[in-house]
C-alpha cells in the first residue's frame, strides 16, 4: 500500500465527492483515509474505488488494515476491494483528559 498526500488521494475522486469525504473524516475524528480499490480484471467493478475513514475512533485503525493479511471490504470476490492506498487526514486529535485549573 502507498502513502500518499491528502491531495493526490482527492484527485482520484470526482470532485461532487469531496465535500462529503471531509465531513467524513471530521464526524469520524480520522487519523488516514484508505482507498479501496476493485482489482478484479473480470468483473464490472473493476477500477471501483471507496475511501475508508480510519484510525484510533473509527471501527479500523490505519495499523490493523496494513497489517491483516488479505484485507478487504466486499462480499464476493467480483465485488472486493483492496487497500491500495492511503493519506494522512492531518485532522485526528486526541480526546485531552487534562483538567485545568479554575480562575
Amino acid at each position: 500500500m502507498k502513502e500518499i498526500t491528502l491531495e493526490q488521494l482527492f484527485s482520484h475522486f470526482d470532485p461532487e465527492v469531496h465535500d462529503a469525504i471531509r465531513k467524513a473524516i471530521l464526524r469520524n475524528n480520522a487519523s488516514h483515509l484508505v482507498v479501496f480499490e476493485c482489482l478484479q480484471m473480470d468483473s464490472s467493478n473493476l477500477g471501483k474505488r471507496t475511501a475508508l475513514c480510519v484510525g484510533p475512533t473509527c471501527t479500523y485503525t490505519l495499523d490493523h488494515v496494513i497489517n491483516t493479511p488479505h484485507f478487504r471490504i466486499g462480499d464476493v470476490p467480483s465485488r472486493f476491494e483492496y487497500p491500495t492506498m492511503y493519506a494522512p487526514t492531518g485532522e485526528h486529535h486526541e480526546k485531552s483528559t487534562e483538567t485545568h485549573p479554575s480562575n
